[in-house]
């Protein structure tokens, strides 16, 4: 009786493994290669699109889905500061299409100019603050806007001598610009042998000009320690 208890006592031990061992889930075995891990087995019912890289060897997983998150960089577009330096080319015309000034003739060439320091019409360097480097803009200046309405005041007649006259004569003829001592122009408009009309106006002044605007460069201009520099207009 004791040889036969013990013998069924190791055939029920013997029984009771071979079920345990069944309930364990075990990976497919395959023939001449290395039998995956659990965890590679089972990503591999997964659908394709959502299953990661696993490794054979380690068991470590990589997952590749795509990110679902996007990154969108917006990048701020550079344009004029105060005390920055300009280059543009511009053309000048009339209200009649006539031509004026183009910078981009033979014997010109682009204009440099230091932003915010005065020097141009009010709404030409408003415009040139909101280009950037390549952009192109059309700005149209009404006669107050740009040299102002012709004054019939500042038409006047000069008297001469006749010697003085004589001298004038042989430089200046009616429609020539001419320089006065205090450094004014002014458009000869008649002369005789007792007098000369000068109009005192701008060439330009009563006339809406159209601007046609090119922004070629923007870099810094003078700094010192930091803070860029510009002129002063008293």
């Amino acid at each position: 009786w004791l040889i036969t208890t013990t013998t069924t006592t190791t055939q029920m031990r013997m029984h009771a493994t071979t079920v345990m061992a069944d309930a364990v889930p075990r990976a497919p075995r395959t023939r001449g290669r290395r039998t995956a891990p659990i965890a590679s087995w089972a990503w591999s019912t997964a659908p394709s699109s959502r299953r990661p890289r696993c490794g054979v060897d380690t068991g470590r997983c990589e997952d590749r889905r795509p990110s679902r998150r996007s990154s969108v960089v917006v990048r701020a577009s550079r344009t004029p500061k105060q005390g920055q330096r300009v280059s543009l080319h511009y053309t000048m015309t009339l209200s009649d299409g006539t031509v004026v000034d183009d910078t981009r003739n033979a014997n010109r060439g682009a204009v440099t100019v230091t932003h915010g320091d005065g020097a141009l019409f009010p709404k030409i360097a408003s415009a040139l603050g909101e280009m950037t480097k390549g952009d192109q803009r059309v700005v149209e200046l009404t006669p107050s806007e740009a040299f102002g309405e012709h004054d019939e005041s500042k038409i006047s007649r000069f008297p001469l001598k006749p010697e003085e006259a004589a001298e004038m004569a042989k430089q200046v003829q009616p429609g020539q610009l001419v320089q006065l001592p205090q450094g004014q122009a002014a458009m000869c408009l008649a002369m005789d042998n007792e007098s000369v009309t000068l109009d005192m106006n701008h060439p330009l002044a009563g006339q809406t000009l159209t601007f046609a605007l090119e922004l070629l460069d923007i870099t810094d201009g003078i700094t010192i320690f930091g803070t860029p520099m510009v002129a002063l207009k008293l």
